[in-house]
């Protein structure tokens, strides 16, 4: 069986207490390939989201996987974001998608989704503040860690 990555991405989030937009101008293209794997191309636009106080934002979080390695469709892959608690030690579990299968856990019902633009986009739109992490898994579970 080839390995696949773990995918890591931990977006950073919070209000903004001015009404103007701010942006990042920095993109960022992370080239991943395990040994004797395949190649896993992933992009994270922004290292960081502004958004105001009360709005809803979306946390890029897009991947690109061989198709011959990695099989067809999305069933075989699953996504999950969590939120960091504020001292950064723990998890909390809160959205995860594997194909048509998607789970919101506790007060973040109604409040979280995937953006689902492609198959390989798992950014999702939220309305929180926080330091929030994506991961997605491919059939294994061999890692790299992308913090931003």
């Amino acid at each position: 069986m080839k390995s696949l990555l773990l995918l890591v991405l931990i977006s950073i989030c919070w209000a903004d207490h001015h009404s103007n937009n701010y942006t990042v101008d920095h993109d960022r293209v992370i080239h991943i390939q395990a040994e004797n794997g395949p190649r896993l191309l992933v992009e994270a636009e922004q290292a960081k989201v502004f958004s105001r106080r009360g709005g809803n934002v979306t946390l890029p979080c897009k991947f690109y996987r061989d198709p011959t390695a990695f099989g067809s469709g999305t069933h075989k892959i699953r996504i999950k974001w969590t939120k960091l608690t504020s001292d950064y030690l723990k998890e909390v579990d809160v959205f995860v998608s594997m194909g048509y299968h998607k789970k919101t856990y506790g007060g973040y019902h109604g409040r979280v989704f995937l953006k689902g633009g492609s198959d390989n986009d798992a950014s999702l739109n939220l309305m929180d503040s926080g330091v929030w992490q994506a991961t997605v898994h491919g059939v294994t579970k061999s890692q790299a860690r992308l913090s931003n």
